[in-house]
């Protein structure tokens, strides 16, 4: 099962992939997957300065969510799972970016 949607980024149209795990980790975690956009779009200058293949971690203390993503091209972007802490979110993996929200 495959769950995208297309938003605006840098003047342009880009996919937003959401992995099944975490579509799934969403449902478990009453994640809106409306905070996970936001936060994409509010990271969207950040974001920019990403090359293709890296990972990237955007933390949203005030939301209290984290989401773990890859920037696969210039135009799609997968998020590989999303986790409900903020600021207390401590990343096991050495992350290509981390972008805090504040």
């Amino acid at each position: 099962m495959k769950n995208y949607k297309l938003i605006e980024l840098w003047g342009t149209e880009v996919w937003i992939e959401i992995s099944d795990h975490a579509f799934k980790r969403k449902r478990e975690r009453n994640i809106l997957l409306n905070l996970v956009f936001n936060d994409i779009k509010s990271a969207e200058e950040q974001l920019g300065e990403i090359k293709k293949g890296d990972t990237f971690v955007i933390i949203d203390s005030f939301a209290n969510i984290s989401i773990v993503g890859v920037m696969e091209n210039y135009n799609e972007i997968q998020i590989i799972t999303v986790v409900n802490k903020g600021k207390d979110f401590i990343p096991n993996n050495p992350y290509d970016k981390i972008i805090t929200l504040d």
